[in-house]
């Protein structure tokens, strides 16, 4: 199939006709930026062919806000030798005209049928086609950002090419074969899970019950050593308790406890001893301490008087500098002020100034919008009252949807009742010579004529007399009866609806409808004058009416322009100016505050330094500070020696304890406890051990475990040989069904060999010593090739999108060759098709185009020329 003309008119974006022609056999490139028409240009080839002409599901194909367009797309194609020539309009005017080389031409549901068994598709039941019913065409023709979904497209498009293939759907399912293969399956099923292969059923019960029985046989062995063991431990537990009882080893080491206690009693009073005289040597300590720290102070308050007259003299000097600096801020203070004074005066003027150019400014505006307004309200007003109107007429013309189909259901009912009663009523021809006649019933008959009688009807003949005529029909009656009854029915249901005839009614339908689509129309219209309604409209008037008026009353109340008014700076110079004369003086004044506040603080620190001074040199000149002097150096000489004295009986009695080791005495007391009270801690131990062993054989003995055991042995080989015969079973059906799939698999693979050819064909182009599986429901299924890390394989659908997106279209290529070969139509769409494609990629999918497009004829559209130049054919522009 190859596009020779495309025409289309009235569709979406383009009003205007647009044509394009001279289409070549092979690549056909289409660049253009977005929003320019690409997509619109392939959606008109597929709504020529998918969608039925006399829908009304396709009010998406009018352009915008053009209610009464009848979108139409005319195109011309060759399929084989034959020229076709497909004319359809949507909507508006409705037609469907197909004319063909050498053959009568086609209109209507007729050239829409035949197209679509043609190309491989099919119409939906009502409403707008979707992906599923466009076969063929809807695999081929790939809509924008869809060339990686290839599944669905696949499914929809199955029955065709199966048919290409020779293999319907039952030519794998209906087979003896199949039946058992399923057989087979069924039964490996009951005992092996379907997909992972593991034990189910009767198999999964079996293998449980030899588990059990195993733990329990483990268990019983367990308890049967444990119960030996116990015996063994019993015997040894009454020989070391027996031995215990007659060498009462605790008695002695009690005896040592004691012993050690008394030796550690007398230690402890040297280590009293040893406290009370470390707490007299700390006392002398700090007595000494006191005595230096009070020689100390008076040596400090010496070097005070010094330091107080340094200070003073400091202080008196940082006064002098402080009122200097003072004076000078004052006089830069009163300079900013000034300054600031002067700036904030021009600002105020050139503001009067802007504010009246402004206020003229927005009432000019304001003039304008009030004009604007005061149209769009009489407007809004007229297309008020039009959609008004135009609601009435609907409402009056409307018939309810329920009556209109049943009047449709009564005229077809009685239209099939009179065809069947014609059918079955007698027929009476009459070829009367010229002069003569005849009466049947009430009516003369003369000439030749036709009659039908569904009842009893006589023939009076002048001169002659009459003949009865009974129809010998059964069903006459009955089918008379309900042709009386449908027609009644229907006159009355037209009288109660005021209509003539069902055409009638339809027709005041269809008028109501196109009523209502104009007060859509109408309603857009009004929404668009008065988007929050007419009474908002006028609200807004009338708000900016006394807006208006303001602004002229503000105007009339500035002041009038004066010499000079034109030689101002700007606004914002002004305002810099104003902001940097604001700026010093604050600065000025923080400065001026800061040496005010400094001159205070330095007479403060002056005033309080000579205090200090004076304080100082009065505690130096107090008459009894010698006096003091001389006692805290005697006390301190007194303590030293004291001091001395503690420290050497402190040392006297660390070296006695040390001899005697107070830490190892009191280790052997707590070793000695201890090891009595473990001794006889064990003895008890092993007591009520023994009476525990003795209590707990006499329960084990009683059980029986060895019976226990050898029965439940012999349940465990009925047990191990139920599994061994179930899992040969299963095992056995595993590899039965294995090989029935495979040999299954490798019919599959002979039947799909010609589609694989054509994968093949291209994938070596795109990827070298690639492969790809064609899954059963023809689409691509594992995929094979060499990556980074050597051979790797895995499904379509976890590939990248864009290696999807090739891949997709490389399957749509083979698709097309299997076609092709076939003697099917074939014609391919790239719409956008390789948006996520990287260059190098891109460079390879353009090897596998050029090549399919030497036996196909292929449209490519893009927003990306540039990355197309390389392709071989011309870029071609849309222009409307």
């Amino acid at each position: 199939m190859k596009l020779r003309r495309l025409r289309i008119e009235q569709f979406k974006r383009f009003r205007a006709p647009l044509v394009i022609d001279g289409f070549t056999d092979g690549l056909n490139l289409f660049a253009a930026p977005n929003e320019s028409g690409k997509s619109t240009v392939a959606e008109a080839i597929r709504a020529a062919f998918f969608e039925r002409h006399r829908s009304s599901s396709v009010e998406h194909l009018r352009p915008w806000g053009d209610s009464s367009a009848t979108p139409t797309v005319d195109v011309e194609f060759d399929i084989g030798a034959k020229r076709y020539h497909l004319i359809k309009g949507f909507l508006g005017k409705k037609r469907c005209d197909l004319a063909i080389e050498s053959q009568p031409p086609l209109d209507g549901v007729a050239a829409e049928d035949h197209l679509a068994q043609l190309l491989g598709f099919k119409f939906p039941g009502k409403g707008a086609s979707a992906p599923e019913h466009m076969g063929i065409p809807g695999l081929l023709w790939i809509r924008q950002g869809t060339s990686h979904e290839l599944a669905n497209a696949v499914t929809y498009a199955a029955d065709h090419l199966r048919q290409v293939l020779g293999e319907s759907l039952g030519d794998l399912t209906s087979s003896g074969g199949d039946v058992v293969l399923r057989a087979v399956e069924a039964a490996r099923n009951e005992l092996l899970t379907p997909s992972a292969g593991n034990p189910k059923g009767e198999y999964a019960t079996a293998l449980q019950l030899s588990a059990e029985l195993t733990y329990r046989l483990a268990e019983l062995d367990r308890d049967i050593t444990a119960y030996q063991g116990s015996v063994d431990r019993l015997a040894i537990l009454r020989l070391e308790y027996q031995r215990d009882e007659q060498e009462r080893p605790w008695v002695g080491i009690r005896e040592l406890h004691r012993s050690a206690q008394s030796s550690l009693g007398a230690a402890q009073g040297l280590e009293a001893r040893q406290q009370t005289e470390l707490t007299a040597l700390q006392q002398w300590r700090a007595q000494t301490a006191s005595h230096r720290s009070e020689l100390e102070a008076f040596a400090r308050d010496d070097a005070a008087v010094s330091t107080r007259q340094k200070t003073l003299g400091q202080r008196a000097a940082a006064e002098g500098v402080a009122l200097a600096e003072l004076r000078t801020w004052e006089g830069r203070h009163a300079e900013a002020l000034a300054a600031d004074t002067q700036a904030r005066q021009m600002l105020e003027w050139v503001h009067a100034v802007a504010t009246r150019a402004e206020t003229a400014r927005a009432s000019g505006e304001l003039e304008t919008t009030l004009a604007a307004l005061n149209d769009a309200h009489a407007r809004a007003r007229d297309e008020r009252t039009r959609l008004a109107r135009l609601q009435a007429e609907a409402d009056a013309m409307a018939i309810p949807p329920a009556d209109l189909k049943k009047l449709k259901l009564l005229s077809e009912t009685l239209r099939d009742v009179d065809v069947r009663l014609d059918a079955a009523a007698t027929t009476l021809e009459f070829d009367l010579r010229e002069g003569q006649s005849m009466r049947l019933g009430h009516e003369d008959v003369t000439g030749r004529a036709r009659r039908t009688v569904v009842g009893r009807t006589e023939i009076q003949i002048d001169g002659v007399g009459s003949v009865a005529v009974q129809p010998g029909g059964a069903d006459i009656p009955a089918l008379t009866a309900q042709r009386d009854s449908h027609s009644a029915e229907l006159n009355a249901l037209l009288r109660k609806l005021s209509v003539a005839n069902p055409a009638e009614a339809e027709e005041r339908a269809r008028q109501a409808t196109q009523r209502l689509q104009d007060a859509k129309s109408s309603q857009k219209v009004l929404e668009a004058l008065a988007p929050k309604g007419v009474d908002a409209l006028e609200a807004e008037l009338a708000s900016r009416t006394v807006r208006g008026e303001d602004l002229r009353a503000a105007l009339a109340a500035l002041p009038q322009p004066k010499q000079g008014d034109d030689d101002l700076p700007k606004s914002a110079a002004a305002q810099a100016q104003a902001e940097r004369a604001a700026s010093a003086l604050e600065a000025a004044a923080i400065a001026f505050n800061q040496a005010r506040v400094a001159v205070g603080k330095a007479q403060s620190d002056h005033t309080t330094a000579s205090q200090e001074l004076d304080a100082a040199q009065a505690t130096v000149n107090d008459a009894q500070r010698g006096q003091r002097v001389a006692v805290a150096r005697q006390s301190l000489s007194d303590a030293l020696a004291q001091e001395a004295v503690a420290q050497q009986r402190v040392d006297a009695t660390a070296a006695e304890l040390k001899s005697v080791n107070l830490a190892l005495l009191r280790q052997d007391v707590d070793r000695f406890a201890r090891s009595a009270q473990q001794l006889e801690e064990a003895h008890e131990r092993r007591r009520q051990e023994i009476m525990r062993l003795e209590v707990d054989l006499e329960t084990k003995g009683a059980l029986g475990l060895e019976e226990q055991r050898a029965e439940h042995q012999r349940e465990l080989e009925a047990a191990t040989r139920r599994v061994g015969e179930l899992a040969r079973r299963a095992d056995s059906l595993d590899h039965l069904l294995g090989l029935l799939r495979e040999k299954r698999s490798e019919l599959a693979r002979r039947l799909r060999a010609p589609l694989q050819k054509h994968l093949d064909h291209y994938l070596g182009i795109l990827f070298p010593g690639a492969r790809i599986e064609v899954a059963d429901d023809l689409s691509p299924g594992t995929i094979t090739r060499i990556g980074p890390r050597g051979q790797e394989s895995g499904e379509f659908e976890e590939l990248s999108v864009g290696t999807r997106e090739q891949m997709g279209i490389v399957a749509r290529l083979a698709y097309a060759d299997l076609l092709q070969e076939a003697g099917r139509p074939t014609l391919l769409i790239l719409d956008d098709a390789l948006v996520n494609t990287d260059d190098d990629r891109l460079g390879q999918m353009k090897r596998v185009l050029y090549d399919a497009a030497q036996r196909h004829q292929v449209l490519i559209f893009t927003c990306h020329p540039a990355a197309w130049r390389d392709l071989g054919v011309p870029e071609r522009a849309i222009l409307n």
